[in-house]
């Protein structure tokens, strides 16, 4: 009896002192964030990346403002050689961008996933962020750290009727299309790949704020996309770091924090229709 009471105070203990799901505050989420941009080797320098405006446009305009392409300059040598980016550019053409057809993972890319998710895993943003998740609760290992992102961004579910043909990091990072126009397509790699193919037709800007965010207006394959935002020059692991943070911590709602003196805001939302947690769409709002 005596040794039921000593595990029942420990239990007590335990819950007392374990922190809370959904008690991360925005001051933690600012420290943590400015911590891992600070200290991302795999960040490109303003050298690396150059791009140019040209002129404002609205979300309601169909005008080409953009005579040049958004992308001047990207040190594919530098950047595209490392491990998280070499892992993130394979992954991209994994995917049929319309949203009503079904997919089905074949066994290279399932290689193709496991291998981008441990280089990521390798990288000192990914272990500050693990560690960052783990004291709040979040995730009990690393193995099962690995096994959160693979399921929150590369399980399968219907965008659109019954079709098994979207997953969280083909929204977010390579971008869908459907019957009218773009959804998704948040990240500058995939961008600067696109616009360098043809496949993307630049309008003009909608906003340029540091640092380095850029809300732009643009076409994907003869498809309008009106909005979307880029954090430019941000490595692969960065951006699935912060996305994948406040989509635990903040999902379904703002998620709010200061980056190195700027105020940025995530947007995530879960598949409510879907068992689990699987991202439906995350991005720098």
């Amino acid at each position: 009896m005596a040794g039921h009471g000593c595990f029942i105070s420990y239990l007590i203990i335990l819950h007392c002192c374990s922190p809370a799901l959904g008690s991360v505050s925005n001051a933690e989420l600012s420290s943590f964030i400015t911590g891992i941009w600070n200290d991302d080797p795999n960040a490109a320098s303003y050298s690396d990346v150059t791009y140019n405006l040209q002129s404002h446009t609205s979300t309601s305009s169909s005008a080409d403002h953009a005579h040049d392409r958004l992308f001047q300059y990207v040190n594919e040598n530098h950047l595209f050689t490392k491990p998280t980016y070499s892992a993130f550019i394979d992954l991209l053409d994994n995917f049929d961008r319309n949203t009503a057809h079904s997919e089905h993972t074949i066994s290279t890319e399932t290689t193709e996933i496991d291998r981008f998710i441990t280089e990521v895993m390798k990288t000192t943003v990914m272990t500050e962020t693990y560690r960052f998740l783990h004291g709040e609760g979040y995730t009990s290992s690393t193995t099962d750290f690995r096994d959160i992102l693979k399921s929150v961004w590369f399980t399968q579910y219907s965008r659109a009727g019954t079709s098994m043909g979207s997953n969280g990091f083909e929204h977010v990072f390579v971008g869908e299309t459907t019957s009218t126009g773009v959804s998704g397509f948040h990240n500058w790699i995939q961008f600067y790949l696109e616009e360098k193919r043809g496949h993307i037709n630049y309008l003009g800007y909608i906003y340029s704020k540091e640092p380095r965010k850029l809300g732009v207006h643009f076409t994907w394959f003869d498809k309008p996309k009106p909005l979307t935002t880029l954090l430019v020059g941000t490595s692969p692991e960065f951006d699935l770091a912060v996305l994948t943070t406040c989509f635990l911590v903040r999902k379904n709602t703002n998620c709010n924090f200061n980056m190195a003196g700027h105020d940025l805001t995530v947007k995530s939302y879960d598949v409510s229709y879907v068992h689990g947690n699987q991202v439906a769409t995350a991005y720098f709002n």
